[in-house]
């Protein structure tokens, strides 16, 4: 049995990791800059290899060399999003923590989201899933109230309420904090869709949170999950979406 695991099971076992590392890498950095910055280094290192064992550039071999010395560090800086979020993937299958939202709840938010649709009026909600919102949440205010369809079109409908502006986090059926802050997503082609829009793809580059968005020019409803936006979702889309945790739009 041992011969056996050494020689086979062994090697199978490390390919199946690998396979597993390399998938979530290739989805986490999917449609992101990091392809473009993946093919640079690639291209840095065809030009390192041809400038010293082709054209054998010895002061210019010996820089490129000096810059491949210092990679690591490089590579961390770099792409410190994607390594976060990998770890915070891998952190959340370990220890993390999947809410669902009841159904009854699922319905006030539905509706809330169709009333402030229909007027025309500017929504961002974030319900939190395994990767935990707490320090987005620290920088709203503190509600911990019940899911409600009215508490929910108060805060976005009343433009002059102190609590309008940032957005609404909900945990553990439970309206968390409003007036949160979240990061920007740092893609220049989204700014057309407004800063509500980009905040909920900032935080879902960031988190596994399903976020809520109603465009205050249009008033289409849009959900970010993952990285991803998607637009015109209809009020049946919504309430699958919510009740997977945002599972339903894999197949979208």
């Amino acid at each position: 049995m041992l011969n056996i695991y050494n020689t086979y099971i062994i090697n199978i076992l490390d390919i199946f990791i690998l396979a597993i590392v390399f998938y979530r890498i290739v989805l986490i950095i999917k449609g992101t800059m990091a392809i473009q910055i993946i093919v640079g280094i690639l291209f840095i290192l065809g030009f390192t290899i041809i400038a010293e064992y082709v054209l054998h550039l010895k002061a210019l071999s010996w820089l490129l060399n000096r810059l491949w010395g210092t990679t690591v560090v490089i590579l961390a800086v770099i792409f410190q999003m994607e390594i976060r979020s990998l770890l915070a993937w891998v952190g959340g299958r370990l220890w993390g923590f999947k809410a669902k939202v009841k159904d009854s709840y699922i319905t006030e938010i539905v509706e809330a989201v169709e009333n402030l649709s229909m007027s025309m009026s500017g929504g961002l909600v974030a319900i939190e899933n395994e990767i935990g919102l707490k320090n987005f949440t620290e920088t709203g205010i503190s509600l911990n109230a019940d899911i409600s369809k009215e508490l929910l079109v108060s805060i976005f409908k009343n433009k002059s309420a102190p609590l309008h502006d940032g957005a609404v986090i909900i945990f553990n059926n439970k309206i968390s904090a409003a007036c949160c802050l979240f990061p920007l997503n740092r893609d220049t082609g989204v700014k057309i869709l407004g800063t509500r829009h980009r905040a909920a793809l900032g935080l879902s580059e960031v988190t596994d949170a399903v976020i809520l968005v109603v465009s205050e020019e249009t008033g289409q409803i849009s959900v970010a999950y993952k990285g991803k936006l998607n637009c015109n979702i209809s009020s049946a889309e919504l309430r699958e979406i919510i009740s997977t945790n945002g599972e339903a739009l894999r197949s979208k």
